[in-house]
């Protein structure tokens, strides 16, 4: 079965709108994809009330330099992996069924057809990204202030700032995660990869002196971007965005190309 059959009527140029339509189709039809992006939304504000929950009755001196709004983003660690999952599941699971055949023939050109996995997988991973954190971040907030905790608001300097980015963090993760799939095929594969891209390689790293573990995504998520108290040794939030766009383009710019060459 194919999402694509009325790219193939004669006489009928298909272009980026039709992909981003099929693409739109076969991310609301795959059960998978719908449970990981619940599965995200519940397990981080979980997280979210947990964190802050543990800390609100803490002593004074415990929150020198305490960073409320950071405490409350703390359940992106569980978000973290369930949207690069999502990411896998948009592509793998066409291998996985047999089905990117048929996406192929009906789109024979790839490159537009992994572009227009992109926008949609980028788009719905932004949206529920940014509600997420939106979410966590006023649910924390309401947390801390049950007890004696610092609050945080959107109108602080650097706050609106560490909210938005983290959003948007969010949806570059799963486009991480769709470029892997890309690449590897298999979800399974594709999946320990992520996973080993973004918790184990920052423990690795972290036995090495020059803390090159801030330059990994999810360090950079922790410790820069979702960030608004400045933490010693880490990169700014800025320049750890930017070098999460290039870790992205780069592991799609190898996913087109091998997409371009491979066989379905």
């Amino acid at each position: 079965m194919t999402y694509l059959t009325s790219l193939e009527m004669p006489g009928r140029r298909y272009g980026l709108s039709q992909v981003l339509r099929s693409e739109l189709t076969k991310i609301a039809s795959l059960r998978s994809t719908m449970w990981t992006l619940l599965v995200t939304a519940v397990g981080t504000l979980a997280v979210t009330i947990l964190s802050t929950s543990s800390v609100r009755h803490q002593g004074q001196g415990f929150y020198r330099g305490f960073d409320p709004t950071n405490q409350a983003l703390t359940g992106l660690a569980l978000g973290t992996l369930a949207i690069g999952v999502f990411g896998v599941l948009a592509v793998t699971g066409e291998y996985g069924t047999g089905t990117i055949r048929s996406s192929l023939a009906a789109a024979p050109r790839r490159p537009l057809l992994l572009i227009g996995k992109v926008l949609v997988v980028g788009a719905i991973a932004l949206v529920v990204g940014e509600v997420l954190i939106f979410a966590s971040f006023w649910i924390g907030q309401a947390v801390l202030s049950s007890g004696r905790a610092p609050t945080a608001t959107l109108g602080q300097p650097g706050v609106l700032r560490a909210v938005v980015l983290s959003g948007a963090f969010l949806a570059l993760l799963g486009l991480l995660g769709l470029g892997l799939g890309v690449i590897i095929r298999h979800t399974a594969g594709a999946v320990a990869a992520y996973v080993g891209i973004t918790f184990l390689l920052p423990v690795l790293l972290q036995r090495i002196p020059g803390t090159p573990s801030r330059y990994t995504p999810v360090g950079i998520l922790a410790n820069s971007v979702s960030a608004v108290v400045p933490q010693s040794h880490q990169v700014s939030a800025p320049t750890g965005f930017l070098l999460m766009v290039l870790y992205c383009t780069i592991i799609l710019g190898i996913g087109t190309a091998l997409i371009a060459r491979r066989d379905a």
